[in-house]
């Protein structure tokens, strides 16, 4: 059975009952009960994916085929509501996600909202990024570019910012408002966590300002903006599929790239994977200084993950090289930005 999209008032009293009826986080035992449940088969072997900071993802595999569990959490039941939704609605426009093959929104089979999915073949672009040779990656970031283009022919939004379905109401009237709040969470995120001085997401903020003339023109397009090393699944050097997709955003697809780049450049590779990504695109130079800023502004939200807890049980260790180098690339860039 998939879900369909539940109207707000039964959304809400659900996961008003999802808060009430546990205290505890989902663990692989729910998991298991869910494949069981569901397909009737035996489980082999769980467990659960080491990147992701919303929702608790399982690898299972049975007897018979290989499969991912989605599950949610009350804090993120609304995103995974979304998931099912958003599935519903790209599958048909040729975005290769995995086949849902079940849902429950209403928590009848454990405490918790979950999908049951597909198990793509494959792994994230980032796990094998450094094997793969420029002609794999121009035609991965190319066959990126043509869904990204699929998507962008969704109606136009009636704002800015991220949906959780078709013509939901829009949090902002500009884009640029969307860029700023997601500074505004990496100095609360930085003050809260007192690793790195909150005062550099100022540095950041001033560069913005000065792209205000190309910020108030960008047109509330829809994209993935996830799409980056994580969330985009190769296999053999090509394209398995992408997924994760929880919402759509309206408003500027070289976000994206700009993510992108910056996760490329937090593991420390080459940048070939942008080139042929803006070739294909086709970006012009002054898109090309807009990729630097959102990489900037992306550099500041990845400090700012550092020291929180997130889906995890405890903060994660802090490593001093990855903050030194962090700051380190956060100056070049608004260097390159001055």
């Amino acid at each position: 059975m998939i879900a369909t999209w539940l109207p707000s008032a039964r959304f809400n009293a659900i996961l008003s009952c999802m808060s009430e009826r546990t205290l505890r986080r989902p663990t692989e035992q729910d998991a298991t009960t869910i494949v069981t449940s569901v397909l009737g088969q035996s489980v082999l072997s769980v467990r659960r994916f080491p990147t992701g900071l919303c929702h608790y993802v399982y690898d299972v595999a049975t007897s018979t085929q290989k499969l991912v569990v989605r599950i949610a959490d009350p804090n993120t039941y609304s995103l995974l509501a979304a998931g099912v939704y958003w599935s519903q609605i790209l599958s048909p426009l040729g975005v290769p996600l995995p086949r849902l093959m079940y849902s429950d929104l209403e928590c009848k089979i454990v405490p918790f909202a979950f999908m049951l999915l597909e198990r793509l073949p494959g792994t994230d672009l980032g796990n094998v990024y450094p094997t793969l040779s420029p002609d794999q990656k121009y035609t991965i970031a190319g066959d990126v570019v043509r869904l990204q283009r699929q998507v962008g022919r969704l109606p136009s939004g009636s704002g800015f910012g991220y949906a959780t379905a078709l013509h939901d109401p829009l949090p902002h009237r500009t884009w640029s408002a969307v860029v700023f709040e997601m500074l505004n969470r990496s100095r609360q995120r930085l003050a809260h966590a007192g690793i790195v001085d909150p005062e550099l997401v100022g540095r950041v903020q001033q560069a913005v300002s000065r792209f205000e003339s190309y910020l108030t023109q960008v047109a509330p397009t829809a994209f993935l903006d996830d799409t980056t090393t994580k969330n985009v699944i190769v296999h053999d050097g090509r394209l398995s599929g992408i997924v994760d997709v929880d919402f759509v955003c309206y408003g500027d697809p070289l976000w994206t790239v700009g993510l992108t780049q910056m996760a490329l450049l937090k593991l420390d590779v080459d940048l070939e994977y942008i080139a042929a990504w803006t070739a294909q695109a086709e970006v012009t130079d002054e898109q090309r200084h807009v990729i630097q800023l959102y990489t900037a502004v992306f550099c500041a939200d990845f400090l700012s993950e550092l020291g929180h807890v997130f889906n995890n049980d405890r903060p994660q260790p802090v490593d001093q090289a990855v903050v030194v180098r962090l700051l380190r690339i956060l100056d070049d860039l608004l260097h390159t930005l001055a």
